[in-house]
């Protein structure tokens, strides 16, 4: 047990053992008090009880709750002033207990007792002690029990000034020694409301014991409502202060969300830089994660570290200003490019300083160009004149340049990288940092592998995932043509190929259409590869496997259910390793095939279609009169696949995008936005079908919100879902159900009377109450559901009118079902069918 818990121990026993012993001697006062007395003492004993349900928070200087004082003191001071010593610790007693009870902590409910206990047993003796000198030296006749108030007035707040002091100063005290803290400073706000509720039961103490003289109701009145003034006014403040706390924390959030968005934005417009400089992703990010954690390591300031997270990003701002063909330009540039190229800082300088970023991000943008030796670019800063973000973010962003493929050059295996910053280190690049950076290599390249960013050329030959088909790589076969191939093929052909390469480039984006795609992609690629069966497969994110999106010419029927897994035969091994493959045994690729059809084929060429996150899907060729291909075919599908892969993505996205705007994630229905397309499209149907009917049944949880209280959005959420499957399976295959907003939901059903909608209403009402939904573990919960029915055209001829006459049928429903839920039905019925 550690010092502070002794020291409180020590106290908490100490507390108690006097209160105790204060407490009996009290109560052996009580034996002397006649039947008058003792009533007395029971309205005393009940006026105690009830107002010290009242209380307000102790809170300590950081804001947590340490205790609760009740406004119980009038009542204990009265006793005080009225029978002394004996019913005033009987009562304050009962009260610390009362206010104390509903912690968890039952020390703390211990010690507040005997705390309360002992102030007051105290307090009143001196109370008694200060009366009776009074009285002696005012030469007043009688008890201090029957002294007039002009001379109990500085007793009692002698009084309530020490209980008040004792009781506050020990409960500081004891919650110091159990935080271990040598003291513990109470909130200003505790203090003073605190001494407002002390100084207001003595007032109403005062005014009670005039009252109880002779004054009669009228100071009884000003005394209650002396404290319920005080009581209420701190509960006004209480909530005022909630809602100011409320008000700050949404006001943090909104600034935390404005800032992540800032810094989303601000990465994507460098994603945006990179990809005109064919760089990925990947760098930016590598070149973040490496400039912080080396900023760290070296010690900058907060703000420096800010501007290392904004400046890996916008280094490389101002490569909007250079043309790409310089920025990609293969081989060493001339001086004249080179003059273009060093524009960068500047243009990129200037337009962060409009930014006005409230860190260095400006010194890094215009100087992470410069060098040690004063030799950089733009205004040859030396040495230390470079600040050091700038310098940290050189070494980083040469050594992750260096490390990936460039179009102007391959990249380089760590080794060498580290290497060569090591030999311009003292010319290009602070030693000190490149140091520092050499020795935590390890460790920030740990941090990249944590973060799947890995794009850098290893200084090994990567292996292969699963086991490879044992089969020629498109790259053994992608270089020089073979001799029986090179310089042979006729000017038509290349004619032929140069036109299809270069209608697919222009044509194959122009529709985000995923099948208009996949079909232009096929009937393009037959101009210039031969292949009897071309499959463009798709990785489907459900299942992870590949699926077929399109299949061209032979013995489409036999590949049309295949389902091909990463990694498994020809085109499931070129998606897992995104590297293509031809000139293999067909038969790895034709699993779950037929026989006549596996046997017919002879030749196959797989190449992937790759995005920044890796292969999404192949573009699968079989021949039934060739057993090889050519290098020329190889390089011809592979630059296809280059085209297609950025045109599939595209129309996958917007495939995906366009289902999810029309979808419910939730429960998977159709949302709010699909409700108001189908039935504009149903009810235009119906009108031309001679005005055939239509109900529209609006329907919503009864109560929900109490779900959500009690169990929590999630379990809420689920709920919603699983009422969504059973009110599913109570209508028609015809019918639609959508989510229209939070528990609400509508139906569509064509072709449907009111006399059938109020039937299928009743077999959903019926169901949904009497189906237990799990909420926790062996706990269900029943939920009831209201019904409104709007039929076409009797209720409404357009969208907008039927939702509102369903709502207000619903609404109708809900309301006579708070009355009386056995009429919930007939109220549909009769209500609605006689509208």
């Amino acid at each position: 047990m550690s010092k502070g818990n002794w020291n409180s121990l020590a106290l908490l026993g100490g507390v108690a053992a006097m209160g105790a012993a204060a407490l009996v001697s009290s109560l052996n006062s009580l034996r002397l008090l006649d039947w008058t007395g003792l009533a007395w003492c029971a309205a005393l004993l009940i006026l105690t009880v009830v107002a010290g349900r009242f209380t307000i928070n102790v809170n300590s200087a950081d804001g947590a709750s340490q205790n609760k004082k009740s406004f119980a003191d009038a009542f204990i001071f009265l006793a005080a002033m009225m029978y002394g010593v004996g019913l005033a610790t009987m009562l304050a007693a009962i009260d610390g207990f009362g206010s104390a009870r509903r912690t968890k902590d039952r020390r703390m409910t211990l010690f507040a007792t005997g705390t309360a206990i002992l102030s007051t047993y105290v307090a009143v003796l001196l109370y008694v002690v200060l009366t009776r000198l009074l009285m002696q030296y005012g030469e007043v006749r009688g008890t201090e029990e029957a002294a007039p108030l002009s001379l109990l007035l500085l007793p009692l707040c002698v009084l309530a000034l020490v209980q008040y002091f004792l009781s506050t100063a020990a409960t500081a005290v004891y919650i110091a020694f159990e935080a271990g803290k040598s003291h513990l400073r109470l909130s200003r706000e505790s203090l003073v409301w605190t001494s407002m509720t002390q100084v207001a039961g003595a007032s109403a103490a005062a005014l009670f014991y005039t009252s109880w003289q002779g004054g009669g109701v009228p100071f009884l009145f000003l005394g209650v409502l002396l404290i319920v003034m005080v009581y209420l006014l701190y509960r006004f403040n209480e909530q005022r202060i909630r809602e100011f706390r409320r008000a700050e924390s949404e006001k943090l959030s909104h600034i935390q969300e404005m800032a992540d968005l800032h810094m989303n934005t601000i990465e994507s417009l460098a994603i945006a830089i990179d990809a005109k400089d064919q760089t990925t992703h990947g760098h930016v990010r590598r070149t973040q994660i490496y400039a912080m954690e080396l900023g760290r390591i070296l010690g900058v300031t907060s703000s420096e570290l800010d501007a290392l997270r904004a400046g890996a990003l916008l280094h490389d701002v101002g490569k909007l200003a250079v043309p790409e063909y310089i920025l990609n330009k293969p081989g060493k540039l001339t001086v004249a490019e080179f003059e273009k190229m060093k524009v960068h800082t500047v243009v990129g300088g200037d337009i962060i300083r409009r930014v006005n970023f409230p860190y260095p991000v400006e010194d890094i943008v215009r100087f992470h160009h410069e060098k040690w030796d004063g030799t950089g670019y733009p205004t040859g800063l030396k040495c230390e004149q470079i600040p050091l973000v700038a310098r940290i973010i050189s070494v980083v962003d040469f050594y992750d340049a260096t490390r990936c493929d460039r179009p102007y050059r391959v990249g380089m295996p760590r080794e060498d990288s580290l290497a060569l910053l090591r030999r311009m280190a003292g010319t290009s690049f602070d030693p000190r940092v490149v140091d520092v950076f050499h020795e935590q290599i390890d460790y920030f390249d740990s941090l990249i592998a944590q973060q799947d960013i890995q794009e850098q050329v290893t200084s090994y030959e990567a292996g292969m995932t699963d086991a490879a088909p044992d089969a020629g790589l498109a790259s053994e076969v992608l270089g020089t043509p073979s001799d029986d191939d090179a310089g042979f093929r006729s000017i038509s052909e290349v004619q032929r190929e140069v036109f299809a390469l270069h209608e697919i480039a222009q044509t194959i984006g122009s529709s985000l259409n995923l099948q208009d795609t996949v079909t232009l992609v096929s009937s393009k690629l037959r101009a210039i590869v031969p292949f009897n069966t071309c499959i463009i497969y798709l990785v489907d994110e459900k299942t992870g496997k590949a699926l077929p999106a399109h299949i061209a010419g032979e013995n489409a029927e036999a590949f049309a259910r295949r389902r091909v897994k990463l990694g498994e035969g020809v085109t499931g091994w070129v998606i897992a390793n995104a590297r293509s493959m031809c000139n293999t045994s067909p038969e790895l690729d034709l699993v779950g095939i037929s026989e006549a059809v596996a046997s017919s084929v002879r030749g196959v060429l797989v190449s992937p279609l790759v995005c920044e996150d890796g292969a999404f899907g192949a573009i699968s060729l079989y021949s039934t009169t060739r057993v090889s291909y050519t290098t020329e075919h190889v390089r011809l599908l592979e630059t296809v696949c280059q085209h297609a892969s950025t045109a599939l993505n595209n129309a996958m996205m917007f495939e995906r995008t366009k289902e999810s705007a029309l979808t419910d994630p939730l429960t998977q229905l159709p949302n709010s936005r699909a409700l108001h397309l189908m039935l504009e499209q149903r009810l235009a149907e119906c009108q031309r079908l001679n005005r055939e009917p239509l109900t529209v049944l609006s329907m919503d949880l009864d109560s929900f919100s109490e779900i959500n209280n009690n169990y929590g959005h999630g379990i809420g959420d689920r709920l919603l879902a699983n009422v969504a499957g059973v009110i599913k399976k109570q209508l028609r295959q015809m019918d639609v159900l959508t989510r229209f907003a939070g528990d609400e939901f509508v139906a569509l059903m064509p072709m449907a009377s009111r006399d059938v909608a109020v039937m299928v209403a009743e077999r959903i009402r019926n169901a949904v109450e009497n189906h237990p939904f799990t909420v926790r573990t062996a706990h269900t919960q029943h939920v009831g559901v209201s019904i409104g029915v709007a039929c076409f055209p009797a209720d409404g001829e357009t969208a907008e009118e039927l939702l509102t006459a369903a709502e207000r049928s619903m609404q109708r429903d809900k309301h006579t079902r708070k009355l009386d839920p056995n009429q919930a039905v007939f109220t549909i019925t009769a209500i609605d069918a006689f509208r």
